[in-house]
């Protein structure tokens, strides 16, 4: 057993006993961690609200071996997550991140850059930038630095160049990519999406693809006013990938049926 030092987001929070909670933290040096928190359902908690969901703390823990969740001893509140104060859409999609970071994520896996890139976007939410783009930045780094990015121009099938200038090319959430015409009839479970859609989903992977996660926000100017079919289109390819990866249907994606509009 070892006492670690680290910054966590809050993920999940579930009592444990009349005084105790179990919680789910992501780390920045540890990645995911299950920990139990003694006391803290204590009216006067010595972790106060420093275990607030989607908090930013400061977080010391021990450290245990194999199965065993491990000992919380000492969380300091750096930051707040305070979406609520704006609007219930930017308040789901920050708790969609936190659940999207939980179910993709194993613990105890440090994977580098993707505590900055959640932090990045809780404060996004807060400061009321567009939920829609600041959360398909967000879907679209997580996968990348998971090492799950699909292929947007190479068919996952033969490997061959797809063709850009069609109307409607076939996108496979479980195959990993897009389908070229040759291969589509080999495919189970693919999707139609337009030529707009497929553009925007590569363009913006492209300019996220290895980027700082401190810049990827401000380097990243949202499209002109799009069709409603084409935001509609952005969610369902996004929400088919999570859900091909997670390999369930996430509670919150429920929650984000105005990110269509």
């Amino acid at each position: 057993m070892s006492l670690e030092k680290t910054d966590a987001v809050v993920l999940k929070t579930v009592e444990w006993s009349e005084t105790s909670l179990i919680v789910t933290l992501f780390t920045k040096d540890f990645g995911k961690i299950s920990a139990i928190a003694k006391g803290a359902r204590r009216l006067k908690s010595p972790f106060e609200s420093a275990l607030d969901l989607l908090s930013l703390s400061s977080v010391v823990f021990l450290k245990k071996s194999g199965e065993s969740l491990d000992l919380l001893t000492e969380a300091k509140l750096q930051r707040r997550f305070r979406s609520a104060q704006v609007g219930l859409l930017p308040l789901y999609c920050g708790y969609y991140a936190g659940e999207v970071i939980n179910a993709l994520t194993e613990n105890h896996e440090p994977i580098a850059g993707l505590m900055e890139s959640l932090c990045l976007t809780l404060q996004e939410l807060d400061r009321q930038a567009s939920p829609a783009w600041t959360i398909l930045d967000f879907e679209l780094q997580t996968i990348q630095r998971l090492g799950h990015m699909p292929s947007w121009r190479w068919c996952v099938a033969c490997g061959e160049e797809i063709e850009t200038d069609r109307q409607s090319i076939a996108f496979s959430p479980t195959g990993g990519g897009v389908v070229c015409t040759n291969c589509t009839p080999t495919q189970r479970g693919y999707l139609r999406i337009g030529r707009q859609t497929l553009q925007i989903l590569e363009s913006r992977a492209r300019k996220l693809s290895g980027s700082d996660p401190a810049r990827m926000v401000s380097e990243q100017s949202p499209p002109a006013i799009l069709a409603l079919s084409v935001r509609a289109e952005l969610r369902l390819v996004m929400e088919q990938i999570i859900v091909s990866l997670s390999e369930r249907r996430l509670r919150m994606l429920d929650f984000l049926e105005d990110l269509k509009r």
